[in-house]
């Protein structure tokens, strides 16, 4: 039982496809795309900064696209959408959990 995690883990994971990071072009058309939809379902545009303990959000979707651009929807509003993270340059590291 405990070797079946794993590989169910990997198996998983590789039958996700890859796909490429958009350009800064793409991005920057994606973020016109997603504040004009908030603007439209009267959403408060978005602000940028760093989140503060406890203030995860549920997300609803885990595959939507408007315009050919992927976006979270949050759970507590679905009219809610707000862009993927955008994947930092550090090396990846692992995190205890807490």
């Amino acid at each position: 039982m405990n070797l079946a995690i794993p590989l169910l883990a990997a198996a998983a994971l590789s039958a996700i496809p890859s796909t490429p990071a958009p350009s800064p072009e793409r991005r920057a058309a994606c973020r016109d795309t997603i504040t004009k939809v908030r603007e439209q379902s009267g959403l408060p545009k978005l602000e940028r900064g760093v989140a503060r303990p406890g203030e995860g959000m549920l997300i609803a979707a885990v595959d939507k696209r408007i315009d050919d651009c992927r976006v979270l929807v949050m759970a507590s509003d679905t009219r809610d959408i707000r862009p993927e993270p955008e994947p930092s340059d550090g090396k990846a590291r692992w995190l205890p959990a807490r």
